[in-house]
């Protein structure tokens, strides 16, 4: 990672109550090298200029942290291209992680990245995110289920097969949707909305953290 790419990584952290040590930003370099290395030829990103990886994409993922567990499993429902997933292990790499992926490149990329940074606490699952809710391993047993940019009536109802009671799932969603219509949403899946946080990445689009506690 250049000089500037970690200047802003850190101060994108910081802007959201987050200190990266100098193991994390060690490993999210390692994984924005490989993810360089794999967009050259996968295409796994749309902004595939590393610039604005770290500061629109790696720093949103960066967000979610505050709503770590400190032991238990987290799962990141379609992973892509790491995020936030392959954040959440690069700055919390002690934790249980498991990134649920259909697509073949992208399993593909992530199982690489897991490696090669490494990750020994994750395990990418190429499997549909609504067969995982049947997988023994997670159903139900789940500290943490987190997406991103995902349609929070797809997410939600994947996310409650996983949960486990008194755990949290976690949506990344734009300032669209309406704290309201996301209440209704998770409450007939037994979810209740426990909070809403605002922010802003580096180049000022806004975002919004939706957090479910299962009951």
């Amino acid at each position: 990672m250049t000089s500037a790419e970690e200047v802003a990584l850190v101060r994108g952290a910081s802007a959201l109550g987050v200190h990266l040590d100098a193991a994390s930003i060690e490993r999210i370099g390692r994984f924005i090298d490989r993810l360089e290395i794999w967009n050259r030829r996968s295409h796994l990103t749309g902004d595939r200029d590393r610039a604005r990886l770290v500061r629109k994409h790696a720093v949103d993922s960066l967000a979610v942290v505050s709503e770590l567990p400190t032991s238990g499993t987290v799962v990141d429902i379609g992973s892509g291209a790491g995020f936030p997933g392959l954040v959440i292990g690069c700055t919390r790499p002690e934790l249980s992680l498991v990134l649920i992926e259909s697509r073949r490149k992208p399993a593909s990329f992530l199982s690489d990245a897991v490696r090669s940074i490494p990750l020994p606490e994750a395990r990418v699952l190429q499997i549909r995110a609504e067969d995982a809710g049947r997988d023994e391993s997670l159903a139900g047993g789940v500290a943490v289920v987190v997406s991103r940019a995902v349609r929070l009536d797809v997410f939600l109802p994947l996310a409650a097969s996983l949960v486990a009671s008194g755990g949290r799932v976690v949506a990344m969603q734009t300032p669209a949707i309406q704290e309201d219509s996301a209440s209704r949403a998770g409450a007939p899946l037994g979810l209740d909305l426990s909070s809403v946080r605002d922010y802003a990445l580096p180049d000022g689009e806004r975002r919004r953290l939706l957090t479910f506690s299962r009951r």
